[in-house]
């Protein structure tokens, strides 16, 4: 193991501890209504006219359950436990339908009653992180109930795999939610050793393969139409952060299902990612064409932490020069998105001359946060997925 990885696992690990938890534990947390904040302001104050969204509950759910497990901080398990309480409470058939609502505003009342794929995954996510983190496996009923409420009502009638959002809303069918639900069946399989979530997982990457990957470019294409036909023409987006967000679920199913076919489509994807990703300064750009021209030049945060996890993923299995690239990225991310920062936050997003493209900062980048913190925890100590 580079002697590297061991001091950027370090640097990672005591911002998570000593800044960004206590940060997102206090001025994140609205202690009166036991719900995590949409966000921050750069001088610390939460952005109160925003609606609270079921997505930012279930991420930070996911992160305090995370910093239960790995002992990061102390009031973790109470705060994870008040917020998956709350969550329930304020978004789960809220208005006498089933499944979870999208947004409410601060005193509670329902801002937007859709139900909303990508926010379910990330439920589904929530849930089995506090199931690993608490052992109460009681709380897989509330899974199971929003799988069967996913085949029920938002199943797509074409294509294979599920609609955006009930009720049904223009605008095309993506892959990113059925990434997150099948990080979240993984995750529920992991936790629980309950096969139906293994074999949900197993089917998700069927739709992948068959759909989403364009094997012929080796590209992953990001819009479909409603019967997942690609969008054509300039309408083709890749994202390279997706890229290295599917090579570390794949290869985390690979150990799971040993499934011979992940190796190939990982180096695919990963060759890919590497080639037409990055930019002069090192940064990965947020959308390309899929010839690699870029598309979109800014830079946000979550792509590095990908990309450090994916590359985590492939030095486990003895790719030369992963592990190094992983603390080059670690350094950046850290230097160009964090230190800038107030203590505990970060810039989400750059220009390509660097200058920040947001003014405050989104909760839902803890997440991504955590989850390379993780990795680089895991990969210094020899543990492995």
């Amino acid at each position: 193991m580079p002697h590297d990885v061991r001091t950027v696992a370090g640097l990672m690990e005591s911002w998570m501890r000593d800044q960004a938890l206590p940060l997102w534990a206090t001025a994140g947390f609205d202690g009166r209504a036991g719900r995590f904040e949409e966000g921050l302001s750069f001088d610390g104050t939460p952005r109160q006219e925003m609606p609270i969204r079921l997505l930012v509950q279930a991420r930070q759910i996911f992160v305090f359950s995370l910093a239960q497990r790995q002992r990061w901080h102390s009031g973790a398990a109470a705060l994870a436990e008040r917020a998956f309480g709350s969550m329930c409470r304020d978004y789960y058939r809220r208005d006498g339908r089933d499944g979870w609502g999208f947004s409410i505003a601060r005193d509670g009342t329902v801002v937007d009653a859709t139900r909303d794929l990508y926010a379910h995954a990330f439920v589904l996510l929530a849930i089995a992180a506090h199931v690993q983190a608490t052992g109460n496996r009681e709380e897989l009923t509330l899974a199971h109930e929003t799988l069967v409420f996913l085949d029920r009502e938002m199943t797509a009638p074409w294509g294979g795999g599920y609609v955006e959002a009930s009720p049904w809303r223009e605008g095309p069918r993506r892959q990113n939610p059925h990434m997150h639900l099948f990080e979240a069946l993984l995750a529920l399989w992991e936790c629980s050793r309950d096969r139906r979530f293994l074999e949900r997982a197993a089917s998700l990457f069927e739709l992948f393969l068959a759909k989403f990957f364009q094997a012929g470019q080796g590209v992953l294409f990001e819009n479909f139409d409603d019967a997942l036909r690609p969008v054509p023409g300039n309408g083709a987006i890749v994202e390279p952060g997706h890229h290295f967000e599917w090579c570390w679920l794949l290869r985390r199913y690979e150990t799971q299902a040993d499934d011979g076919r992940v190796g190939a489509v990982v180096e695919r994807l990963y060759d890919n990612a590497g080639r037409a990703g990055f930019d002069a300064d090192g940064l990965i750009v947020d959308e390309v064409h899929p010839d690699g021209t870029i598309l979109k030049p800014s830079r946000r945060l979550w792509p590095m932490t990908e990309a450090i996890k994916s590359d985590l993923a492939e030095a486990r299995r003895g790719r030369m020069g992963s592990a190094e690239r992983a603390v080059e990225l670690t350094r950046a991310l850290y230097r160009r998105f964090l230190a800038p920062a107030p203590n505990g936050g970060w810039v989400d997003r750059l220009g390509p001359d660097g200058s920040p493209l947001v003014d405050f900062m989104p909760a839902t980048s803890l997440y991504h946060l955590a989850g390379a913190v993780d990795e680089l925890s895991s990969f210094q100590a020899g543990a492995g997925r």
